[in-house]
């Protein structure tokens, strides 16, 4: 069972001046990261995912999102004196890791962490390489495929 908009805005309230049709979409995309093998902790799993999808393109009422939507949460760094501005750099050749991305917001850490308590990324592997589970815990060396070569549900 997927959330509906009005779930969604019910468990996250500082969303409920978004409209429903974006937020459908949103919901859409994080239901690429939450499937039905989460079970009873699907809705949470899928709030929390949108949450951070949501919150890293600025919307809501919240004071993380508004930093997204002027840009202030791009920078890593600001010093003054001699003006220092470094912003964080996102993009595939920087390294960035999939728990860097999600540890970008609060709800994007909530996410993490509901991924490390049910055992972890799921892993595509192939070659002789098999296993009973398909989490990441459980698995021979994977072979990567794509970014960041490991597939959440």
């Amino acid at each position: 069972m997927a959330l509906t908009p009005a779930e969604f805005k019910t468990l996250k309230p500082q969303f409920s001046s978004v409209d429903d049709s974006v937020v459908q979409s949103y919901l859409d995309m994080s239901s690429l990261l939450v499937d039905d093998s989460w079970g009873a902790q699907q809705d949470i799993a899928q709030a929390a995912a949108t949450c951070h999808l949501m919150t890293l393109d600025g919307l809501g009422d919240s004071r993380e999102s508004g930093g997204f939507r002027s840009g202030m949460s791009e920078f890593q760094r600001i010093e003054s004196g001699k003006l220092s501005l470094t912003r964080f750099s996102g993009d595939a050749s920087s390294g960035l890791s999939y728990s860097s991305w999600l540890s970008r917001t609060f709800c994007g850490k909530f996410y993490l962490m509901l991924l490390r308590r049910r055992g972890g990324p799921l892993v595509l592997y192939g070659g002789g390489c098999f296993s009973s589970s398909r989490y990441a815990k459980d698995t021979c060396t994977p072979i990567s495929y794509g970014w960041p070569g490991v597939f959440f549900p």
